[in-house]
């Protein structure tokens, strides 16, 4: 067995039977607690878990008692720590527990649902449970889990991605109309090509001959003049 093992199940053993009095007192208690993740039961105490932002996650504890007499489960909490600092970063929710009654020589289970909205970074989860023993409450501190945290991956097809993009398409279209309402449409009149050519002036050449198409080259109509009439005059010519 390689010799870190042997540590961290030293140090988780410490950790299942060191209690402490909510007033603050240290008070040791003969009582294991461990924990495994539901969603991924592969992870154990060595790996590091990868949580995403938005998602909630369910703690499944097991209560060992080892004291000669019964215990009860009445609380779990919990922190998010740094794991180079220690510092605390946030507090779980404190959450109530049955109360759940443990014999003398027996375990028990339940369920913490943990919710995830952290800044994506590396992170130790510590649960505290609280027991009541000998007429006091304890809070005894679980093993550490490394924990990374990352964003959720946005799809194309999320509905507030969708949402979002519709909204800039409506946006993007009133801004276009009302440029063209305030500067297109009047250069589009301005550069706009003039259909037809120019009347012709009335009195024209061209109106006159159309006008007189019976004429004559001396300018007044022949039709109403004698046949025999016409015929004088052109031998007089």
């Amino acid at each position: 067995m390689k010799f870190s093992t042997i540590l961290t199940a030293l140090a988780t053993t410490i950790a299942a039977v060191s209690g402490y009095e909510t007033n603050g007192k240290p008070h040791t208690v003969d009582i294991l607690i461990d924990y495994h993740i539901k969603e991924t039961p592969e992870v154990s105490a060595n790996d590091v878990a990868n949580w995403i932002n938005g998602d909630k996650y369910t703690l499944q504890y097991v209560v060992n008692n080892n004291e000669e007499t019964e215990v009860t489960v009445v609380g779990v909490t919990g922190q998010f720590k740094n794991p180079v600092t220690n510092e605390i970063v946030t507090n779980l929710t404190t959450g109530q527990v049955g109360p759940i009654t443990v014999q003398p020589g027996e375990s028990i289970k339940f369920d913490q649902i943990v919710g995830v909205d952290l800044i994506p970074n590396n992170y130790e989860l510590v649960p505290h449970v609280f027991v009541a023993h000998d007429d006091l409450i304890k809070v005894i501190p679980c093993r550490g889990q490394l924990t990374t945290v990352v964003d959720a991956v946005v799809s194309f097809f999320d509905p507030r991605l969708i949402f979002l993009e519709l909204v800039l398409l409506v946006t993007f279209g009133g801004v276009v109309y009302f440029i063209y309402e305030i500067w297109g449409k009047q250069y589009l009149k301005g550069t706009a090509p003039v259909k037809g050519g120019a009347s012709r002036k009335s009195g024209s050449p061209v109106d006159k001959k159309e006008a007189s198409p019976s004429g004559s080259a001396s300018g007044f109509d022949e039709s109403w003049i004698p046949e025999a009439h016409l015929k004088k005059n052109k031998k007089k010519a």
